[in-house]
């Protein structure tokens, strides 16, 4: 057995757990991740790579807690894609500048009010016909369209840009948690190996609710809220937009991203309302579900020829009253652990903060490599569904 040791050790391949490697390794601390499968391979790259600034929680005409959070998160994100930020993300893919929200009809007078307020000035705007996007300059189009604040990357992109300058220090290992008298003392590895760290912070997404298991001493629980996603592939134009419904516009009927696939077909990754009712659905009801909506809320669009699959993804959280959605991210320190989910890929730059200020200066220290496997990016969903 061969014991290492580092000044952090983190837990957990997705965005959270790289991001904060890199905030950590370029403020100086010796910090190294574990993942037991591939990066970004569950809720990550399941995400539909929306940077959001909350609107989808405003769609009631009011702001809430959520779109609040939320607003200045889509400016932090374009810093650091300008290389002007917390991290520097250059030559990160943008798949979609510009966010959409359209309507299956003309929107009532107070939700248009609404936009044109002064709390959401900045974030919303109303677009003339001659300036839409190539998707909806069909005049079978009859409804609203505003642009918004938000943007879309590409999750496989991103998880490659977190990986690329500290992948040395990126392992496949499953890490077992050894805990004595209310503190952590190791990590177990895989090939009877083990590493002990100063900090140790568990971001593993709906693996933290194993992790929490062993951590008898912190008092936390974890929730998850699934969803059944739907994708769908063919001959589709881009459209990257919230689809609302004159019946109940305060919230999103349908959430559509698109991605291209290698034979020049694109696909269409669909959430909002569909997915959260698709939970516990067969897979050709929820399917026959998606091309009812599509049918109804993008009848210019050919339909002949598409391909379905769906998709099941939990969104992993901090547990709260009533299953609730929390509207921030969320950290717990308790001893030497820190265990934290940032609630939404938008947040990740507001945990990274919250972090670093719980951290104490570099130590420094003589600390030993762990020899294991280096960790690889997940294909994403789309890739496999259809493989």
């Amino acid at each position: 057995m061969t014991h290492y040791s580092t000044e952090i050790a983190i837990v957990g391949g997705g965005v959270c757990g790289l991001w904060l490697l890199n905030i950590l390794r370029n403020a100086g601390y010796e910090a190294c991740l574990f993942e037991q499968g591939q990066l970004g391979q569950s809720q990550t790259l399941a995400s539909q790579g929306m940077i959001h600034g909350g609107i989808k929680y405003a769609l009631g005409g009011f702001t809430t807690p959520a779109s609040e959070t939320i607003a200045s998160m889509p400016a932090k994100w374009q810093d650091c894609i300008a290389g002007t930020g917390s991290l520097d993300l250059r030559g990160l893919e943008v798949l979609s500048p510009d966010y959409y929200l359209f309507s299956d009809g003309a929107l009532t007078d107070r939700v248009t009010a609404f936009f044109a307020s002064k709390s959401l000035r900045g974030r919303v705007s109303a677009i003339k016909r001659e300036h839409y996007p190539e998707a909806f300059q069909s005049s079978a189009f009859k409804g609203s369209l505003y642009r918004l604040q938000d943007m879309v990357i590409d999750t496989s992109a991103l998880m490659a840009k977190l990986q690329q300058k500290y992948a040395e220090f990126i392992y496949q290992a499953t890490a077992i948690v050894k805990s004595e008298d209310g503190a952590v003392v190791e990590l177990q590895l895989d090939n009877s190996n083990s590493i002990s760290a100063k900090r140790y912070i568990f971001a593993a997404g709906e693996g933290n609710g194993k992790l929490l298991s062993d951590l008898d001493f912190m008092p936390l629980k974890m929730q998850v809220r699934p969803l059944k996603q739907v994708l769908v592939k063919g001959q589709l134009p881009k459209i990257f937009a919230h689809a609302v419904s004159l019946k109940d516009a305060n919230k999103p009927r349908l959430t559509i991203t698109t991605h291209s696939m290698n034979d020049g077909d694109q696909v269409w990754y669909l959430g909002g309302n569909l997915a959260e009712q698709g939970v516990g659905m067969k897979d050709a009801d929820l399917i026959a579900k998606a091309r009812h909506e599509l049918q109804a809320l993008v009848p210019w669009v050919d339909h002949a020829g598409l391909e379905f699959r769906t998709l099941d993804i939990n969104r992993a959280e901090p547990a709260q009253e009533n299953q609730g959605r929390p509207d921030f991210p969320f950290t717990s320190q308790t001893a030497n652990a820190l265990v934290c989910w940032p609630t939404k890929l938008t947040l990740t730059p507001m945990l990274a903060d919250e972090v670093l200020k719980l951290m104490a200066p570099p130590s420094g220290g003589d600390w030993q490599r762990p020899e294991l496997p280096l960790a690889t990016v997940s294909p994403p969903p789309w890739e496999l569904a259809f493989a």
